[in-house]
């Protein structure tokens, strides 16, 4: 079996789980008197989203490394327009979505995801040999980081900007920046980081009940104390479909930012074992089709839409756990939402187009000039090379 079928039927389980754990959830809200019509808007998005993932499967994912400037050029735009009164929407006090008409909406930070991963990648591609450089390997880029996270933090968003700044500095590591720089950028940012943190009061407040949730239940700690109790309930097999109780109106966003606690509440530890396995198992073919990958755009487009699915799943579940503090961050293919799941699956389309260009290339057997260089490239290239040859030992695995 091909990776990129393996990769496919990964992502339509999850969105198996997502469409029984929405219904859940909307008919509950439903009886209980709510106007709720989050399944159908749920499952609109995911049959559209499948369409742009077939669509993007079959798009030379290199078409992307011409269209690079174009493609953060729009993302920008659109993180500037969602802050103009009157364009962005406003929501629980932020300012992140672009409404399209009474229904839809975009929310351009989860476009400027794969824009900047985009970016990033051929931005290394083409800057290889200097990355090691300060000005080339780490200031340019920094620059771009910091213009990016900065606008998705006007909104505010905290979390997507922390989460693309960690996402894009990995890499940019792998890429051949050197360590040292940016770990003294973080020594310099400290104080600013820990002032913004501190000197906004719902951040504060969301990092203070983090560390004692207990402090105040009904208040700041009410979020994590009550996915508690929706995950300790389930016990090992669950209370069943639609029997979860703390999504009655107890657990807020239990279709979006939560759903992960729903489903260890209805499906216990199986359940919720089953999903981090799935989303193991997403990583793992990531990474398999990343180590044929033949070119360093290619190679870190994968590894960055690879590295995004990972990191927000982990930060999610550690989220909903209590491990770190709460973010409005989305579980990929299960949360409610139409930009992450378009946009998740635009990723998904794009690794499976990668696997697919990777397959059709057998450079055992035909070696043309073009191939040569870019392997030529990859041997020169010291953090491709030590970052293939770890995920190469992780992607061979087979049962």
């Amino acid at each position: 079996m091909k990776s990129w079928h393996c990769l496919v039927y990964i992502v339509v389980a999850l969105l198996g789980f997502s469409i029984v754990t929405v219904y859940s959830t909307d008919t509950a809200m439903f009886a209980a008197g709510s106007n709720g019509y989050q399944f159908a808007k749920h499952l609109l998005w995911i049959v559209l989203s499948l369409a742009v993932l077939f669509a993007m499967s079959s798009v030379d994912y290199r078409h992307l490394q011409k269209l690079t400037y174009p493609i953060i050029a729009v993302s920008v735009i659109s993180l500037i327009l969602v802050l103009l009164p009157g364009v962005g929407t406003v929501a629980n006090g932020a300012r992140r979505w672009i409404r399209l008409g009474g229904i839809a909406g975009i929310q351009p930070s989860e476009f400027a995801k794969l824009a900047m991963i985009i970016f990033i990648s051929n931005y290394i591609a083409k800057n290889h040999n200097h990355m090691h450089s300060f000005k080339r390997g780490f200031l340019i880029p920094l620059g771009f980081i910091t213009l990016m996270g900065g606008l998705i933090l006007l909104e505010p968003d905290f979390g997507t900007a922390a989460f693309i700044v960690i996402l894009l500095m990995l890499m940019c590591m792998v890429g051949g920046t050197r360590i040292i720089f940016i770990f003294f950028t973080l020594l310099a940012s400290a104080p600013f980081i820990y002032e913004l943190i501190f000197s906004v009061t719902y951040r504060k407040i969301r990092f203070t009940s983090f560390l004692d949730p207990w402090q105040d239940p009904q208040g700041t700690g009410y979020h994590v104390i009550q996915s508690w109790i929706a995950l300790g309930s389930g016990g090992l097999t669950g209370l069943g479909l639609g029997n979860s109780k703390q999504k009655l109106f107890f657990l807020p966003e239990s279709s979006s930012d939560f759903i992960f606690t729903v489903i260890g509440e209805e499906f216990g530890f199986i359940g919720g074992m089953t999903i981090i396995v799935l989303f193991s198992l997403l990583l793992w073919q990531g990474l398999k089709i990343v180590s044929r990958t033949k070119d360093v755009f290619g190679f870190f487009l994968g590894l960055g839409i690879t590295m995004m699915f990972g990191l927000q799943s982990v930060m999610n579940i550690a989220v909903v756990s209590g491990i770190i503090p709460t973010k409005g961050i989305p579980l990929p293919f299960l949360s409610t939402g139409g930009s992450s799941l378009l946009f998740s699956m635009l990723g998904i389309g794009i690794l499976v187009n990668i696997a697919k260009q990777s397959f059709g290339c057998d450079t055992d057997k035909l070696l043309n000039d073009e191939v040569k260089e870019k392997l030529s490239v990859n041997e020169r290239f010291f953090p491709v090379r030590i970052t293939g040859k770890i995920i190469s030992k992780i992607s061979a695995f087979s049962w």
